[in-house]
């Protein structure tokens, strides 16, 4: 009984772990994107504002 129930904490914190490290790695990921967005956004805005 007490064997099963430290397994089921562990599982339990394991998947809590490993969520934890996807949502890091997914929310760096979308940072990223975001951020090479909005620079693309600028030199498009600079080089159309440029040429006119």
């Amino acid at each position: 009984m007490k064997i099963e129930i430290k397994i089921n904490s562990l599982e339990k914190y394991l998947a809590n772990l490993i969520n934890d490290i996807k949502f890091k790695r997914i929310t760096e990921k979308l940072k990223e994107y975001d951020l090479m967005a909005d620079v693309d956004d600028q030199s498009a805005h600079y080089f159309c504002s440029f040429s006119k």
